[in-house]
């Protein structure tokens, strides 16, 4: 009889990294697109997020991907903050905003994140959990073939964003029906994760009509052949 715990009882959550809390107590202006967008960190659970037309409060979740890059959830919407050079990427219900993080009245010179086909024509299989995974083949500039387990050759279309936060590291924001039976939540629809491909580790969350799910593991190219 085997009687090893092989995780099975855990979700797609199982290998995520622990949270982080380094930003508490920071807030942080963003300009992007000729307007201002500040993320007060109230403490480890709450930051205000202004976006010009007014303030609003939001439950947040954080995770550090290496030493000065993090991605922040809060509540639907997420965030990069690339903190070494002030850089943002706001992910917000109104689409994306690309932005340098205003220091002491001076922002970063250097280039903003932006979309990118630099992972096109790739495939990484990225384990959230024992036996649990999502396979991607990033086919074209906006669409890519998924899979998730226990069906890991049962290949669906979806749509899909590439950004480049700095090399190596990709934000890839994935759209398109999680099926029932694997890892995410029942009814999630969208995937969205931090990869750095130099070290194959992502964290990131899932989000639909569930309440959003971070996630976080390791990363693997795998031969389809």
């Amino acid at each position: 009889m085997n009687i090893a715990n092989d995780g099975s009882k855990y979700g797609a959550d199982q290998y995520r990294l622990a949270h982080n809390y380094d930003l508490k107590s920071s807030s942080f202006t963003i300009v992007a697109d000729g307007q201002k967008y500040t993320m007060s960190f109230a403490g480890r659970e709450k930051l205000t997020f202004d976006n010009g037309n007014g303030s609003q409060e939001f439950d947040y979740e954080c995770h550090k991907i290496e030493d000065d890059t993090y991605f922040v959830r809060f509540g639907e919407q997420a965030a990069v903050l690339e903190l070494a050079g002030s850089f943002a990427t706001l992910v917000l219900s109104d689409g994306y905003h690309f932005g340098a993080i205003d220091t002491d009245g001076q922002t970063g010179d250097g280039i903003l994140h932006g979309f990118t086909d630099e992972v096109v024509g790739t495939t990484a299989q990225w384990v959230l959990g024992c036996d649990k995974f999502v396979t991607h083949k990033y086919d074209n500039a906006d669409s890519c073939k998924v899979a998730w387990s226990p069906k890991g050759d049962d290949f669906a279309d979806c749509t899909i964003k590439y950004v480049k936060i700095k090399d190596a590291i990709y934000l890839i924001d994935v759209t398109g029906a999680i099926p029932d039976d694997a890892p995410p939540p029942p009814r999630s629809n969208r995937y969205i994760a931090l990869q750095d491909y130099d070290h194959m580790l992502f964290v990131g969350c899932i989000l639909g009509k569930s309440p959003p799910l971070m996630i976080g593991g390791y990363g693997e190219f795998p031969d389809l052949t």
